[in-house]
């Protein structure tokens, strides 16, 4: 799991969350974006005791509540470009996007086709093993004909995470007809603390409106994690050369 972490901004991790990441590797990414006129060698030598303490009590945390803890440190002129860099370099599964979570008890997981189902499920089930935690595995079908076939899609996963872990009476299953599978994501998640859901491809109506994964976090307020789908390895190789930063 990569968390990203805006040091020197005065961004909290929740002591839940922290919690609830406890059973996997953590990647904890330590960032501050510059601006464009500030070499990242410069700021690293400005910054970086003060960023070095902040990581290691994130770190504590982190393997106090039983984590494997990995950093990295970087000082960037691109947070998101950065951040899908390290995801990548890591070979993370999840992304976090870190919201307030004052309790942590329902997480939501939005199922809507067999794409990246695996790397979905094995996330899932990472979070849902804790015995406080009750998962729901959510589904927006087309039309009443697509009912059937998006409860059998939810009877995969469930079989999948008990297998993985995960207690069967922790695991819920809800299918909806819905026209607006985003609206209706939203709607089912407010009742729930964290939505763990798979990244889409890049569209245009992404670079318009925003990605999927942000708007859902920005509209049910919770922390999102985001299941990172499968590499194209011509986007990638473009994306290097253009990241420019300075990390260690």
């Amino acid at each position: 799991m990569l968390v990203p972490v805006a040091v020197l901004e005065g961004q909290v991790l929740p002591d839940q969350l922290t919690r609830l990441l406890s059973e996997t590797t953590v990647v904890l990414l330590a960032y501050h974006e510059i601006p464009e006129q500030t070499a990242p060698e410069q700021a690293r030598e400005q910054f970086e005791p003060k960023v070095r303490d902040e990581l290691d009590e994130l770190v504590s945390a982190f393997e106090a509540a039983g984590a494997t803890v990995e950093t990295r440190l970087v000082f960037t002129h691109d947070a998101d470009q950065t951040t899908e860099r390290i995801a990548t370099e890591a070979d993370c599964d999840a992304v976090l996007l870190s919201n307030p979570a004052p309790t942590i008890a329902r997480v939501i997981v939005p199922i809507k086709e067999d794409i990246n189902l695996e790397t979905i499920t094995k996330v899932a089930a990472a979070v849902g093993r804790r015995e406080d935690i009750e998962l729901t595995l959510f589904h927006a079908a087309e039309d009443d004909d697509a009912v059937a076939e998006g409860e059998r899609l939810l009877d995969e996963v469930a079989n999948e995470l008990a297998v993985l872990g995960v207690c069967r009476e922790h695991i819920s299953r809800v299918v909806v007809v819905a026209q607006n599978p985003l609206g209706a994501l939203i709607e089912g998640a407010a009742d729930h603390d964290v939505v763990v859901m798979g990244e889409e491809k890049p569209t245009l109506r992404g670079r318009l409106f925003g990605e999927t994964s942000d708007r859902v976090a920005e509209q049910t307020v919770g922390p999102v994690l985001v299941v990172r789908r499968p590499l194209d390895p011509e986007a990638d190789d473009a994306d290097a050369d253009t990241d420019t930063d300075g990390s260690g």
